[in-house]
This record gives structure tokens, C-alpha cells and sequence, in this order.
């Protein structure tokens, strides 16, 4: 039978893991999220319609998620336990939003599936409908956080970068004399300047080897230059 319009194949769609004792509640619940629509959730993410891989057990699960984009994980596992499938899944691939529940959840789960990895515990009972809609806040939860620890590994990275441009602007910069008071410590604007200065002298005419020196754009190098008002290098003639 031919797919309808604008209907993706199943092997295009994202995995769903979904780990769980088999039986009639994981049947209904894989149905549930199998027929998600695409488009805008509620939670302001993207509702994807899932390819379902189910697993009976620990080691299965932890198989099976290999490939997926999101799993939903009863903490009950058979030869699991939960927690330490979600803490395993968690270290395989630290993009998958996991989604955690119980049934019978105890005063200490939601803490527990949380540490292990879990973007959020679910402990609304056995219905497919409040299911799906914690996982789309656990993929939403999973995208924004992966944004900031991106974000932050970037933000280390330049750091470093910056770190290293120091030592070789130190061998250029004649050795400063040791401090005798209080009063020979700069403020931190004055420092920072300076700093911009040395380094615009070294990349003299280069102003794209310095923005790469230091870790930032073309464009934000010249904000940074800006605000401590240190004149922006010459751009080398292409003549």
C-alpha cells in the first residue's frame, strides 16, 4: 500500500526505545507513541512519530539503544535494574532524552532516575497519554540541555586556546616587576586592555588569526575590541 503524502518511511524515523516487561500496557503504550503526529508539542518541541524498538530486559535495552533518539524506561525492568540501564544509556550516548517511570513509584525514585540520567520520572500511572506527553518534556529537557553543555565544552575549548595565546603573547611582553603593594595591582579593565593591546600587536594586520587565537568570530572580536577600546588591527591588503 502506498504511503500517504508526506508520510516518512519507517526506516527514516527516529528510534524510540521503549524498555519494559512485556504485556498488554507495554502493547498499548507502543501503539500510543508509535501513532504520535509530527509537529509542535506542547511543551514547544518537536512530537515526532517513532519507529518503536521494545526490550523485555536490561541487557536487550541497552542494545536496542544503540540507535535510538529517546527511551522510555520502566524502572522495574526485568534484569535490569532501571537505574542502571538508565546510568548505562546515559553513558552511550549522552544525546538521548530518557524518560523514567514507575508504577509503583517509591519517595526515593524521582531523585534516583533523575541522577542516573533520566531527563524526567514519571509517576502519573499506567496511562499512555500522560506517558507521551512527559516524554516530549524529556526531549525537550535533553535538547536544551545538550545546547548548554555544547555550549559550555565551546566556552572551555576557547578557554584553553586563550590560555595557550597567553603563554606565547608572555614571551613577547618584557617581564613585569614583582609586586611591592596593593597599589601595584591593576584593575581587571586596564589588564584586560592591555592584554587586547599585546595581542593586536603580535597579529598585526591579521585581525582573523587573532579572532581565531582567542577563540571567538570576526565579529565578536571587534565588540571585544570595542568595549576595552583597543583599535582594531588593519586587514591585510590582498595587493
Amino acid at each position: 500500500m502506498a504511503r500517504a503524502r508526506g508520510e516518512r518511511s519507517n526506516s527514516t524515523r527516529p528510534v524510540l526505545l521503549l524498555a519494559a516487561a512485556p504485556g498488554a500496557f507495554r502493547r498499548a503504550l507502543a501503539e500510543r507513541l508509535a501513532r504520535a503526529p509530527e509537529g509542535r508539542g506542547a511543551a514547544g518541541g518537536r512530537r515526532t512519530r517513532f519507529r518503536i524498538a521494545a526490550a523485555s530486559s536490561g541487557p536487550e535495552a541497552l542494545r536496542r539503544g544503540a540507535e535510538a533518539e529517546a527511551a522510555v524506561v520502566d524502572l522495574a525492568l526485568p534484569e535490569g535494574p532501571g537505574l542502571d540501564v538508565i546510568r548505562e544509556l546515559r553513558d552511550q550516548n549522552p544525546r538521548l532524552a530518557i524518560l523514567a517511570y514507575a508504577t509503583s513509584p517509591h519517595e526515593s525514585d524521582h531523585l534516583a532516575a533523575v541522577m542516573a540520567g533520566a531527563d524526567l520520572f514519571h509517576e502519573g500511572g499506567r496511562e499512555p497519554a500522560a506517558i507521551e506527553r512527559a516524554l516530549e518534556v524529556a526531549i525537550d529537557r535533553r535538547r536544551l540541555t545538550w545546547t548548554i553543555e555544547r555550549n559550555e565544552g565551546e566556552v572551555e575549548a576557547a578557554r584553553d586556546r586563550l590560555a595557550r595565546l597567553t603563554g606565547a603573547l608572555a614571551a613577547t611582553i618584557p617581564a613585569s616587576p614583582p609586586l611591592r603593594s596593593p597599589e601595584d595591582v591593576i584593575p581587571f579593565r586596564e589588564a584586560a586592555r592591555r592584554y587586547l593591546l599585546a595581542a593586536v600587536r603580535l597579529f598585526d594586520r591579521d585581525p582573523r588569526g587573532l579572532a581565531s587565537a582567542l577563540g571567538v568570530s570576526y565579529f565578536a572580536l571587534r565588540r571585544l575590541l570595542a568595549r576595552y577600546d583597543v583599535p582594531f588591527p588593519t586587514v591585510r591588503s590582498r595587493g
